[in-house]
């Protein structure tokens, strides 16, 4: 009898303690902010807002997006820690590089940028999400992906993972991306960011 009661008090306490550290956890993330930031086409914001719904709705974390005028704008900002992530596309980085590596394939320079950001920004490149992006001719501009501050990393370590479910859980190609865009007009960006998430069951 005794030691079945000490398994119940145990049982009783056990719980306790793990709901207080999961609170713990998710009390962590409230009351931070992420600066998130964005060129101002159609499908490079609509990609943003989904980043940011995500990251709130599972996290608690507020993520304010900031919008930039062309990429050159943005990168400026990130070169000065004033963005913490942002939507990166591979073409357009590859020009950045000091070194001209000749033809590669996607893939090629898609390791490429990430290393030379990692050495050299302080930024990690995520896996690809799907689809490339297009300039103002239609041209594709490479791979997309998030690329995210190792500092934000070392304080939200489950961001990548989260992030990540764009790409590797879900699909997010050209053709469904293009899809999305489209409903734009009939309804404003955050309202299809979000009902793509839940049609997806990732909030």
């Amino acid at each position: 009898m005794i030691r079945g009661r000490k398994a119940i008090v145990f049982s009783i306490v056990f719980v306790f303690l793990f709901t207080i550290a999961l609170a713990g956890n998710a009390q962590a993330c409230v009351g931070r902010k992420l600066v998130l930031g964005s060129v101002e086409d159609a499908r490079s914001s609509l990609v943003s807002r989904m980043l940011s719904i995500l990251i709130n709705e599972r996290t608690g974390t507020t993520v304010e997006i900031e919008f930039f005028p062309n990429e050159e704008k943005l990168y400026k900002m990130v070169k000065k820690h004033k963005v913490d992530l942002f939507v990166g596309y591979v073409d357009q980085f590859m020009n950045r590089l000091d070194d001209s590596p000749g033809e590669l394939g996607m893939e090629e320079k898609f390791k490429l940028v990430k290393r030379k950001f990692d050495e050299e920004q302080n930024m990690i490149w995520l896996k690809p999400m799907g689809f490339s992006g297009r300039d103002e001719t239609g041209s594709s501009l490479g791979w997309g992906a998030t690329v995210v501050r190792k500092s934000v990393l070392k304080k939200f370590p489950a961001l990548p993972r989260l992030l990540e479910k764009i790409g590797t859980r879900i699909t997010l190609d050209d053709e469904i991306l293009d899809s999305l865009v489209d409903r734009v007009p009939e309804s404003k960006p955050a309202r299809v960011a979000r009902d793509f998430l839940k049609e997806k069951k990732l909030i």
